[in-house]
């Protein structure tokens, strides 16, 4: 089966369905679009100029990681439990998604922005770790895209994809 990107206004629109059904929970919640370079910018803790919040999308080159794993690609998606924004580079997403089967495409999206989403209910808590947390939650609530996650190495134990059977069935 030929590979084929997803259209970067599926992924918003995946994007956004999520975000919306879990606004009751978590009232003030926002997605926030923003450019590759915003997005590194932001992490990186430099400020995104007025205007950089983009609902428009311009290409822009896949994220190279600039943070504690150099190596590693910078993940798409990062969610602030101070302002309970999720600022999402949806480019960085497609190009990360790109060479994954057109059928888990969607299903990889759900679960990055579900875990973020998940994270930010977490946040609120007073328990540690709600990082872990919020991937336990999701592994045991939406399974399905949980294990897309863990097939392509996205959980919080890496970014590397999972090199045997055995390393895949550890969180089992």
């Amino acid at each position: 089966m030929p590979l084929t990107e997803m259209r970067a206004e599926d992924l918003l629109a995946i994007l956004r369905r999520i975000v919306r059904d879990f606004s009751p929970l978590l009232p003030g919640m926002r997605l926030e679009v923003v450019s590759s370079e915003a997005f590194r910018a932001r992490l990186l803790g430099k400020p995104i100029l007025p205007g950089e919040a983009l609902e428009g999308l311009r290409p822009a080159a896949p994220p190279q990681g600039d943070r504690q794993e150099e190596a590693s690609p910078l993940y798409p998606l990062h969610a602030f439990p101070s302002t309970s924004v999720v600022m999402v580079d949806v480019e960085g997403m497609r190009a990360l998604i790109a060479e994954e089967d057109r059928r888990l495409q969607r299903v990889l999206t759900e679960g990055m922005i579900l875990r973020e989403v998940i994270y930010l209910a977490t946040s609120r808590q007073p328990f540690p770790d709600p990082r872990s947390r919020a991937e336990t939650i999701l592994r045991r609530h939406w399974p399905f895209q949980y294990a897309a996650l863990r097939s392509v190495g996205l959980t919080v134990s890496g970014f590397e994809r999972p090199a045997t059977a055995e390393n895949l069935a550890k969180d089992n």
